[in-house]
């Protein structure tokens, strides 16, 4: 079940690498590079059986997760905008929202360092969840009016991500 899970969200992460190029080529940005294995996504998509070595498998988690995290923030900017969350509770959305850029950052380094230099990986991952966890704490604190499902169900995912990431990093280094 939880591979079956894991084969959806690769799916979905690889049609938005697949297409995003396009609708971003559509509103005018011309010079944009795909560094992305689009290739590998378009096999995916189409169905066919990739078998993959566990750094990728873990490069592509960590893709997955700064996806949903970039997603996330998104998400609660908007929410924010457009003034959906009640007055009291604004301040502990706009610290989880700040937590979430910082786990981008830090998920972008583990994704850089991943190869090169596993330890540094490790601490980014190790530093990526520790800010998911702080969003998710300061959404409890915030009460009922803090609670936004989707982000809930995603901090769950982003973090299962960075965890299955970790572990193939933490088998990289022995």
């Amino acid at each position: 079940m939880a591979r079956l899970a894991c084969c959806l969200v690769l799916i979905s992460l690889c049609l938005c690498l697949v297409l995003e190029p396009a609708f971003a080529a559509k509103k005018g940005h011309k010079n944009l590079k795909d560094t992305r294995k689009s290739k590998l996504c378009r096999k995916i998509v189409q169905g066919e059986r990739v078998a993959l070595e566990p750094v990728a498998e873990a490069k592509i988690a960590i893709d997955i997760a700064t996806s949903m995290a970039s997603r996330v923030g998104a998400y609660m900017s908007h929410q924010l905008k457009t003034n959906r969350v009640k007055v009291l509770s604004k301040g502990f959305v706009k610290v989880c929202k700040f937590n979430y850029d910082n786990a981008i950052v830090d998920l972008n380094l583990s994704y850089i360092n991943f190869e090169s230099n596993t330890k540094k990986a490790i601490e980014s991952l190790k530093q990526a969840e520790i800010k998911v966890g702080l969003c998710v704490n300061s959404l409890k604190l915030g009460g009922k009016n803090a609670q936004v499902p989707p982000v809930h169900e995603a901090n769950k995912v982003i973090q299962s991500l960075i965890k299955a990431a970790e572990s193939v990093a933490k088998k990289q280094t022995h």
